[in-house]
């Protein structure tokens, strides 16, 4: 049995544990600061989906621990609201900053098409090492297509 890890992060923590809750087998785990649940995707991969929550004050995180176990991180932000774009683009910068990683980062949203929001009419900054995506947090479809685009974006990177 193979296990691939990856953390859930953003500013929203109820935006998460929805996402983890909506495609996990399991919840082990689930606090103020973490929810942890296990997503069988067949008999020889389980994936651990680690919800970290991250204070606005930048809270103390030992991602120099955490990183290196990772397949890459999904950063999540409610679409369509700037400043929760912002907190989260501020997060995947310093992970960008600190570490050779993959980051998707994914804008919550429950239309099929949504609308780009005036703030972001020059674009959404977002590192090669990285990918930006749509979900509904709440539709477990639309969850695994996250995954799987960090996955392909981690083979990608190999080739």
């Amino acid at each position: 049995m193979r296990i691939g890890e990856i953390a859930i992060v953003g500013p929203q923590k109820d935006i998460k544990k929805t996402f983890i809750r909506s495609i996990a087998n399991s919840i082990e785990v689930e606090n103020g600061q973490l929810t942890f649940g296990r997503y069988n995707v067949n008999e020889q991969l389980i994936l651990h989906l680690y919800g970290i929550t991250v204070s606005p004050e930048g809270g103390f995180v030992s991602w120099d621990i955490i990183s290196p176990k990772l397949l890459g991180f999904i950063a999540l932000f409610k679409w369509g609201d700037a400043e929760s774009f912002r907190k989260t683009q501020t997060l995947v910068d310093e992970l960008f900053s600190k570490f050779d990683t993959e980051i998707i980062v994914a804008g919550h949203t429950e239309e099929p098409f949504p609308q780009i929001p005036a703030e972001f009419e020059y674009g959404i900054p977002i590192d090669k090492r990285g990918a930006l995506t749509f979900c509904n947090v709440n539709d477990p479809t639309s969850v695994k297509k996250v995954l799987l685009t960090l996955v392909n974006h981690i083979i990608d990177q190999l080739e």
